[in-house]
């Protein structure tokens, strides 16, 4: 089954020994035993099929008026359409994970029903949306929520990649 999203933890100072492509690299490009590995460990995460639902739960939520503050697990920014490798500093990193833990990450997709029902009927989800549909979304940004305290206790940047 395809994946939306990696996320993948590395040490701070990795971000300026490497160049990007060598950082996208460390990144798995889909769920194989080298992202088993990483996730065991707490270094990896990925999602399927939820990216874009969790992006539009975290932006469109009418709470933060600065667009810098919406985009957290992107670094303040969204990436550039081509884009497939983001690097997020360990700053940006404290504050996404500043920004996840003090959103009511339930809320945001409960304040978002109708928007995120279009999108996974525009979008050509297999399922429609539903309850249970939701409650992967919110489970997926618990997971984030979780992976970015992890990693910003410990100092690690953070590579962002859309998988292909």
């Amino acid at each position: 089954m395809s994946v939306d999203h990696f996320w993948c933890r590395l040490p701070g100072p990795a971000v300026d020994s490497c160049s990007p492509e060598e950082l996208g690299e460390l990144v798995p490009r889909d769920r194989d035993v080298r992202y088993d590995r990483l996730a065991a460990a707490g270094l990896a995460l990925g999602v399927r099929r939820t990216a874009a639902l969790m992006e539009l739960a975290l932006t469109e939520n009418g709470l933060h008026p600065d667009p810098a503050a919406r985009l957290p697990v992107y670094g303040g920014g969204r990436p550039e359409p081509d884009a497939e490798t983001l690097v997020m500093r360990p700053d940006q990193v404290v504050a996404a994970s500043t920004f996840l833990r003090d959103s009511a990450l339930g809320e945001l997709v409960r304040q978002q029903d109708s928007i995120l029902a279009r999108t996974v009927t525009t979008l050509g989800y297999p399922t429609p949306w539903s309850e249970s549909v939701a409650a992967r979304v919110v489970n997926d940004l618990r997971a984030l929520r979780d992976f970015f305290a992890d990693a910003a206790a410990a100092g690690d940047a953070v590579i962002v990649r859309k998988a292909n």
